[in-house]
């Protein structure tokens, strides 16, 4: 064996095994989105698994392993239907873990707090000004209504008045009268043997 022959061995072992370490990654990754696929409760085909394992078409149908993998997955979906799987349970909390999301959620609290504040400040702004106004109207309309009165009071008080002075007038010329033919009958009576 030459050189140039034994140097081409290498790089097509070189070749062999960088195509051999890039189909077990595939693999690997495709078995991972296969296993993602069936917890998230996705419906399992040939072009989704392919799409999520950034992988191409022809690798998933033509790896053996991903193949029966795939369609294991789709007759497993179709005799028990799609399922989440359960959520895992969380790790159990520190206190010193608790403090600190009580301190984060609380920060995170304080902005809508302060939006919650300055709303509520222009909203009682606003119905302030808005009672303002409609104060402001209604004590108008009040005073206007209050000067009609007072004016008509007036009217009636000096219409009033000028019926006194007429009534008071009469009554004096009644009086007059009353006296005068008072005076009338005591001298008819005199008069009267």
């Amino acid at each position: 064996m030459t050189s140039t022959e034994s140097s081409r061995d290498a790089r097509v072992a070189r070749l062999r095994r960088a195509r051999q370490a890039d189909s077990e990654t595939k693999t690997i990754r495709t078995q991972g989105a296969i296993r993602d696929l069936l917890n998230a409760g996705q419906r399992i085909s040939f072009v989704r698994v392919a799409r999520e394992a950034d992988v191409s078409t022809w690798f998933v149908h033509n790896t053996p392993a991903i193949n029966a993998a795939i369609r294991n997955a789709m007759s497993d979906q179709a005799q028990h239907g799609r399922e989440a799987a359960a959520v895992p349970r969380p790790e159990r909390a520190t206190p010193a873990g608790l403090h600190t999301d009580l301190a984060l959620a609380r920060e995170e609290i304080q902005e809508p707090k302060r939006e919650r504040d300055a709303l509520k400040r222009r909203v009682q702004l606003a119905l302030g000004a808005e009672i303002d106004n409609a104060a402001h109207t209604d004590l108008v309309r009040r005073i206007q209504n209050l000067e009609r009165q007072s004016q008509a009071l007036t009217r009636n008080f000096a219409e009033a008045h000028a019926r006194a002075e007429r009534l008071a007038g009469q009554r004096e010329e009644a009086e007059e009268t009353s006296g005068s033919l008072r005076l009338a009958l005591r001298k008819a009576m005199r008069a009267v043997p």
